[in-house]
């Protein structure tokens, strides 16, 4: 019989968000023993770190679906980056020019790599100073895309290390 196993310990949000051009993928190490994925870099420096609120509002949806060409699924990675800043507005239009490979960690650990080289994420963001005194001022954006298998859970103790 196979069980599946949980942890009652579940806390909703990611914890952090790191994007990475498809070109600085050096690989997607799979060791048998473990049956554990690992992530090797060619080069860090194109990556983008996204601070995250802790208020969990950041979400990673993955839903399954199924068309004329088999199983697909879609990614999308949503947040709110604070504050309409010129040094912000830089990196986000670096983010809006590009495609991208996302590192996700939720707020249990669990890792999840979405998107691929072959079929990279893309970023889409809308600026707003809200529309009332208590109104959030910054960049809502979404990493989005159809992938071909589901998001890879990556072995990695803790993201900062990237």
């Amino acid at each position: 019989m196979k069980e599946i196993n949980f942890d009652h310990n579940n806390i909703g949000g990611l914890a952090e968000i790191y994007a990475f051009p498809p070109n600085d993928l050096l690989r997607v190490r799979h060791d048998y023993r473990s049956g554990r994925h690992y992530v090797e870099m060619k080069t860090r420096d194109n990556i983008v770190a996204i601070p995250v609120y802790p208020d969990r509002s950041f979400v990673f949806d993955e839903q399954k679906s199924t068309a004329d060409g088999g199983d697909y699924w879609q990614v999308s990675i949503e947040g709110v980056i604070p504050k309409l800043r010129h040094d912000v507005s830089v990196l986000i239009e670096v983010l809006e020019r590009g495609e991208w490979l996302v590192l996700s960690q939720d707020h249990n650990g669990i890792v999840h790599l979405s998107g691929s080289v072959e079929v990279p994420l893309s970023f889409a963001c809308e600026k707003t100073t809200g529309d009332s005194y208590t109104s959030l001022n910054g960049s809502s954006f979404t990493f989005s895309g159809s992938q071909p298998a589901p998001s890879l859970i990556i072995d990695m103790d803790d993201l900062n290390h990237i």
